[in-house]
């Protein structure tokens, strides 16, 4: 619950960040702090915390809202931002088609190696916070990745080069259809 509300909340928040600063900004924070929540929620699970229950649990809410924050900065909005800049306006809707499937997939694939880490690790509580432990690595290298992305200036150049490509491409043709 804690995930879902956190996700909810910052989703809102993060298309305000992503107008003001860029995709990069953006990204590379989700990515860092979806890594550290994963690494919390293992912690919660592995962790001998002093206090028995009550500590894995404060940890185990602290981790969701912070993957929570993390994951509204990485999945909508975001990945489409990038997507709708990147694609030339003819692309547009195969570029979105191909974001679905590969977010698809990816959850599929995810999900599979996420269980098979922790039966490999034991199963049980262990096993997966073995397998949160992976995750939080996994996300430690695409927060890394993530400096790759543009800048917010190059962005806009971006955008606006395809949108004056776009605008030279219909201006032919309009004035075609014009009697003269």
């Amino acid at each position: 619950m804690p995930v879902v509300l956190s996700l909810g909340g910052g989703s809102p928040i993060v298309g305000r960040f992503l107008d003001r600063l860029g995709s990069r900004p953006v990204v590379i924070t989700g990515a860092a702090l979806t890594a550290v929540g994963m690494a919390l929620l293992s912690g919660s699970v592995m962790l001998p915390l002093p206090g028995g229950m009550f500590f894995k649990l404060a940890l185990f809410i602290i981790a969701g809202i912070v993957i929570g924050a993390g994951l509204s900065a990485l999945l909508g909005a975001p990945m489409r931002y990038i997507m709708l800049n990147e694609a030339s306006p003819e692309d547009r809707g195969s570029a979105q088609a191909l974001l679905a499937i590969f977010t698809s997939v990816g959850q599929l694939i995810s999900g599979a190696v996420v269980g098979a880490v922790a039966a490999s690790a034991g199963g049980g509580a262990g096993g997966y916070g073995s397998a949160y432990l992976v995750v939080a690595v996994v996300g430690v290298f695409l927060t890394a990745a993530a400096f790759a992305l543009k800048s917010r200036a190059e962005e806009l150049r971006s955008a606006g080069g395809a949108e004056t490509l776009a605008a030279q491409r219909v201006e032919p043709a309009a004035t075609a259809a014009q009697p003269g």
